[in-house]
């Protein structure tokens, strides 16, 4: 807690800031507008993000960023092995550290690595690690939408107002990569490209592999479109049983694609189709326009920042959503063993959300000539 003797953190200047990340990348973006508002109160301070991989690669490119530090993965990198890893940090000498994850071993670490102010939520006992703890809700942990929730942990720094768009990242080289990419296909600026993404953090959380085959099929006879299919090694399955629906000159992106790449290419790409999952909000942080197929997850609370001219979300909006995602443990599955939330998502619904953001794009281009 806060000692008398202190005077209230939007009072000091803080020279060293170090940012402990969310885990997932998803959230690494939602977290975004709330750091850039950061780097706007503090533009000399020096930020520090400590995040895990892959997501650090992103936000080696991120402008409000000035250092990156990856967070030890693997078999070898448990619990003790990242104390070690936090206790390092103090030659940093950090004036302020700030915990996005609710985890109270982030708390720990964040402690751990010396930082004089430590912000955060007080969930799971948290506030014996921080110096400063913003009051959260179950409630509101699970409703508020992402945006908010990180930006309002902030709140004890009397920031104005989370950025409305994104800053565009440093990418020169990423790009050059992914036009060679293109071009090798024959495709140019003017092919107009689709890129799916079927991938979740969990099966159950995604739309059914076989809806998107017939998706893509649909599109590539009924639009002039190119389709490219983003996934990572673990989808390597799911993207081949898709090609079997898709035509030949399908794009696969090759899966050790670092994120930076992918960023490029997303921003690249004129339509995303995807599950609600992280590359859905890498795609909304480069500008692209979006279809987000939401089940278990809720538009309200982690839909794709960006406006809503370049999005079109389809859900069925069950009352339960968003859920606890402890498949099956307080819902029924179908006969295909997913939740009846993305089960009920037809691929006709997905078709005609696609063709709905199709005409905007289209009208977008006719008012800007």
């Amino acid at each position: 807690m806060e000692t008398e003797s202190e005077s209230p953190l939007h009072e000091q200047n803080f020279h060293n800031i170090c940012l402990w990340m969310p885990n997932w990348i998803g959230d690494v973006v939602l977290a975004l507008p709330a750091i850039q508002s950061l780097r706007k109160r503090y533009p000399h301070s020096r930020i520090t993000a400590v995040a895990k991989a892959p997501s650090d690669q992103l936000l080696l490119s991120h402008p409000a960023i000035d250092t990156v530090i990856q967070i030890p993965s693997g078999p070898k990198s448990g619990f003790f092995s990242r104390i070690g890893f936090a206790c390092k940090l103090r030659k940093y000498q950090f004036d302020l550290g700030i915990a996005f994850p609710n985890s109270l071993s982030s708390a720990i670490l964040q402690s751990l690595s010396g930082s004089r102010n430590r912000l955060g939520y007080d969930t799971e006992m948290r506030d014996l690690f921080l110096t400063h703890s913003v009051p959260v809700t179950s409630r509101l942990k699970r409703t508020e939408y992402r945006v908010d929730y990180f930006f309002n942990l902030l709140e004890p720094l009397k920031l104005d107002v989370a950025e409305k768009k994104f800053i565009p990242l440093k990418k020169d080289e990423e790009h050059k990569a992914v036009e060679a990419l293109l071009a090798r296909k024959g495709w140019g600026e003017r092919t107009f490209i689709i890129t799916l993404h079927p991938g979740t953090s969990k099966p159950e959380r995604g739309w059914h592999i076989e809806r998107f085959g017939i998706l893509c099929q649909k599109l590539s006879k009924e639009r002039a479109v190119k389709i490219v299919l983003l996934g990572n090694a673990k989808d390597a399955d799911v993207l081949d049983q898709i090609r079997r629906f898709s035509p030949e000159d399908t794009l696969p992106v090759p899966p050790d694609m670092d994120l930076r790449k992918v960023a490029a290419l997303l921003e690249r790409t004129n339509l995303f189709i995807g599950n609600d999952s992280g590359m859905m909000h890498l795609a909304a942080m480069m500008g692209t326009p979006i279809v987000g197929i939401f089940g278990p997850g809720s538009p309200a609370t982690s839909g794709p920042y960006i406006e809503p001219a370049k999005q079109e979300i389809v859900t069925q909006n069950f009352p339960c959503s968003p859920c606890r995602q402890k498949f099956f443990t307080e819902c029924k599955p179908s006969p295909h063993n997913k939740p009846y939330c993305l089960e009920d998502i037809s691929v006709k619904e997905v078709y005609e959300a696609v063709d709905r953001l199709m005409k905007k794009i289209e009208s977008q281009k006719t008012a800007s000539v």
